[in-house]
């Protein structure tokens, strides 16, 4: 889990929250997750195919 907090502080830059109240910080996690595993199915997504193209070429 831990990981998951070093990413969206260090490379996404999400050292302080923007919203006020414990509705508004809540809402701005989510879709700061939500935002970084998006990413991460993309990139997945991108491996995935480069692999089947790379096998119909083979």
């Amino acid at each position: 889990m831990e990981g998951a907090f070093g990413i969206l502080k260090q490379d996404r830059g999400m050292t302080r929250f923007r919203r006020r109240g414990l509705k508004g910080v809540k809402m701005e996690f989510l879709l700061n997750c939500l935002g970084l595993n998006l990413y991460k199915y993309h990139l997945f997504w991108l491996k995935q195919r480069a692999n089947n193209l790379m096998g119909k070429l083979n």
